[in-house]
């Protein structure tokens, strides 16, 4: 598959911007894509098309390179938000179409559903860490099952666990365990809130673990 991403900041700016449009009008039907995940997103676009739009005509070398900075943080976040998020099942040929991006290989289907569980513990690293060690539930072994591309972290800091995974503001994919999660000197003594998945190389998530906390050091 060619890149289809557009490398001109005017081509890009278009492409991201009619991205964002269409996700404003279906984020709500689109429930595999976390709060998280989707705010991360705007902010990353936000950010380059602001730029974008005052670039002047004659251009500072200092302008440039925080043009081409903003353009490249864009880009990865949208390469990954694409191949987790967009190029989902959930969402149809004529959707990706209609964002600029090529429609999934429908043909090959493995992997359509994730029944595989994860299974974590939380343990003490050093001040303003934790770590998330998870494997598959009900076996001793660490990696993660075949075919699938990590375990899907989310946390919360509050006091009480949160009601839906919308409180919880925390989000990455973690293709390794243990996995090390850092905090802001000024969270330590608080409590996190943790939940696992599954997702799979065509970005189905599995079942949600049972929640677990413990207070940052």
């Amino acid at each position: 598959m060619s890149d289809y991403i557009p490398q001109n900041a005017d081509q890009f700016a278009a492409f991201s911007k009619n991205i964002h449009a269409i996700l404003d009008k279906n984020i709500t039907r689109w429930t595999h894509i976390p709060r998280s995940a989707y705010e991360e997103f705007q902010n990353a676009q936000n950010n380059f098309r602001d730029i974008q739009e005052e670039f002047p005509a004659d251009p500072t070398r200092a302008q440039t390179t925080k043009r081409n900075e903003a353009q490249k943080v864009a880009t990865s976040n949208m390469r990954y938000f694409i191949k987790f998020y967009l190029r989902n099942p959930v969402i149809t040929d004529d959707e990706l179409v209609s964002m600029g991006i090529p429609p999934i290989d429908r043909v090959k289907t493995p992997h359509t559903e994730v029944k595989e569980e994860v299974d974590f513990n939380i343990h003490i690293k050093s001040t303003n860490n934790i770590i998330i060690d998870f494997k598959q539930s009900g076996t001793q072994n660490k990696a993660k099952p075949n075919g699938y591309s990590g375990a899907v972290i989310i946390w919360a800091i509050t006091d009480t666990e949160p009601e839906t995974n919308d409180g919880y503001t925390g989000h990455i994919l973690a293709t390794k365990t243990p996995h090390t999660i850092e905090f802001d000197t000024h969270e330590s003594g608080k409590r996190v809130w943790v939940r696992a998945c599954w997702q799979n190389a065509r970005g189905i998530l599995g079942r949600w673990s049972e929640a677990k906390n413990s207070i940052i050091p």
